[in-house]
């Protein structure tokens, strides 16, 4: 008896439903894909108990007659392509005939119609895939599509939703991105019978992008145009990053994306400019001829094929790399010196110069250490690492450029003070690199301590906040005398909101005013005339990275904190603050890596030093 059955009709079409409708955001990503082909001008999706209960679509596009409505729901239904032939040559956004018919076999499907040539509309309503009614109606020009009941007739599949939240998020990228590409539209979110979006129509690409995420405040441009393609790429300074690859978006013909090769294109641009884990902001448009694309390899059209992949991935990096070398905030990498490593390179650039210093700075250095190991006692009122240091400071001897000396104290450490300072008199301060790497010779011992000022002074905030953290189970915080005011994109926003708790936790008082962002208070180790908005936008990068916000990630997010509040690479340390950055150091039993992996101090020997130099 043979095992191999056909499936019955019912039985197929659900499955094939189920590969286009994932979710209440595909839905809202078909209709609207729906309606930017028929010519909408404006374009608004409300939204109920996350589309589980009602998507609604309503756009001033061409519209349907009733022969045409009556056929629009079944399967392979099409107006877009006729031919094999035309399937390469896609110019529209939707064009299988899967989107209503999908929809109308996991819900109740109403749809009102009105084209712009006739005086009265049509109304139909579909339920499991079978018509129930189809009438004449009063409407508008153009469509209403109203989707309710999603996934009735398959409660496996909705049980597998997430909550109304976490859908309502998926239909506002969903929706984000199609608003993106498409800056001559108006589009409105309507969330629970309010409006949570409202897009009206942009001159220009740029415009779109900043209207949706504020907190971006500037991007630079390129563009490349031959008889085949335009690529137009906005992006973003090497300083400016985000901790995942949420803002590097794609658009091919206006339709969003993705592709790694493309992504690692970004990547390679950058690569000489920012740190690893670091992703800058990019938007890649790209129109291209149809015939040299193919958009129908997914269900749901996500991912696609280009016969000239090659060609568009250098191109994109030649785009990129010659709008950063404009930039003021790049430096030019000698491609001859990348066989040494960074340090090697940093070492090998400055020892000569710090060999012909030396005699100059050696007696005022000296004098220097010596008042440091006079003067750096225990004080019981703040912490050993941001106390003021009066005697130094009348003396002249030092003005800390980046200290906060009003912060609380953390957990205290338990040390015995003449083994930390038996210790640290091994260590003569040399100097530093790029007022970025200092360096001590290690007395004795034949070698030199290489340090990464920022990212140990970010280990040595991590560490005192985290036991601080664990041990309190919040931040102390320090008001602002003037409340930081801010506009943020939604996305951020509903993050926010939902995890009130954690920035709390965190050291952070925010209140919430429709799209307007008040921060009263921020955590007490925060340096004078740091970029809270940065901050507050990369914990929400990593609460989106985690999908969780308990105690446990909490800790996760002082990383990112303690990361914005460390001292920066590029900024000139006095002899003292580097005595005393590593004196907190010594104390720290996991020093030498960051909160992110990357190291903070690294040894080198003498021998090594004299291989450079040919000297062994």
């Amino acid at each position: 008896m043979s095992k191999i059955v056909i499936l019955p009709e019912e039985v197929s079409k659900k499955i094939a439903a189920g590969e286009v409708i994932e979710s209440p955001s595909s839905v809202v990503r078909e209709l609207i894909d729906n309606s930017i082909d028929a010519g909408s001008t404006k374009i608004t999706v409300s939204i109920i108990e996350g589309g589980k209960k009602l998507i609604e679509v309503i756009d001033d596009g061409e519209g349907m007659s009733k022969e045409d409505l009556e056929k629009s729901y079944l399967r392979h239904a099409t107006s877009k392509i006729k031919s094999v032939d035309d399937l390469y040559r896609i110019t529209t956004m939707g064009f299988r005939g899967e989107a209503l018919a999908s929809i109308a076999e996991v819900s109740e499907l109403e749809i009102i119609s009105r084209p712009k040539n006739q005086i009265e509309g049509h109304k139909i309503i579909v339920r499991d895939g079978k018509l129930i009614q189809s009438i004449p109606t009063s409407s508008p020009e153009g469509t209403i599509v109203r989707v309710r009941d999603l996934f009735f007739n398959l409660p496996v599949r909705r049980n597998f939703l997430k909550s109304d939240i976490t859908e309502y998020k998926y239909i506002l990228d969903v929706f984000v991105k199609k608003a993106i590409a498409f800056p001559e539209i108006t589009f409105e979110l309507i969330k629970d019978l309010k409006t949570d979006i409202l897009l009206p129509k942009s001159n220009s690409l740029y415009e779109r992008i900043i209207s949706i995420y504020p907190e971006i405040k500037s991007l630079n441009h390129k563009v490349y145009e031959d008889q085949d393609m335009k690529i137009e790429i906005f992006f973003s300074k090497p300083s400016v990053t985000r901790p995942t690859r949420n803002l590097q978006q794609i658009f091919v013909n206006r339709r969003f994306v993705e592709s790694k090769s493309l992504l690692n294109a970004f990547s390679k641009a950058y690569e000489n400019y920012t740190s690893k884990g670091s992703y800058p902001i990019v938007f890649c448009f790209i129109r291209i001829n149809p015939s040299l694309v193919d958009v129908n390899i997914h269900p749901a059209k996500k991912e696609i094929k280009f016969k000239n992949e090659g060609k568009i991935y250098h191109q994109i990096i030649e785009l990129i790399t010659s709008g950063l070398k404009e930039t003021d905030q790049v430096v030019e990498i000698n491609e001859s010196e990348l066989t040494l490593n960074p340090i090697e390179k940093s070492i090998k650039k400055s020892i000569e110069t710090f060999l012909q210093s030396k005699a100059n700075n050696t007696i005022h250095q000296q004098e220097i250490y010596k008042t440091f190991l006079e003067t750096s006692k225990p004080q019981e009122e703040q912490p050993k690492f941001l106390s003021n240091y009066k005697k130094l400071e009348e003396a002249n001897l030092i003005e800390s450029n980046y200290l906060n000396k009003t912060q609380s104290p953390p957990v205290q450490f338990v040390q015995n003070e003449e083994q930390e300072k038996t210790e640290l008199k091994k260590y003569k301060f040399i100097g530093s690199i790029f007022n970025t790497y200092l360096i001590f010779e290690v007395e004795g011992e034949d070698k030199i301590l290489l340090i990464d000022q920022h990212a140990l002074h970010e280990k040595i905030i991590y560490s005192q906040k985290y036991k601080e953290l664990t041990t309190r189970g919040y931040i102390t915080k320090q008001n602002l005398l003037m409340p930081h005011k801010f506009k943020i994109s939604k996305d951020y926003l509903e993050m926010i909101k939902e995890n009130l708790e954690t920035f709390n936790k965190l050291g952070f008082s925010i209140k919430i005013d429709e799209d307007n962002i008040e921060v009263t208070s921020i955590p007490s180790f925060f340096n004078i005339g740091i970029d809270i908005e940065s901050g507050i936008i990369e914990i929400c990068e990593k609460i989106k990275e985690e999908k969780s916000s308990n105690l446990e990630t909490v800790l996760e997010k002082l990383a990112s904190i303690a990361c914005k509040s460390a001292v920066k690479g590029n900024t000139s340390m006095t002899p003292f603050e580097a005595y005393k950055l590593l004196e907190e150091a010594l104390r720290e039993e996991y020093r030498y890596t960051c909160p992110h992996g990357r190291p903070t101090m690294l040894y080198i020997e003498k021998n090594t030093l004299e291989s450079l130099f040919m000297r062994r």
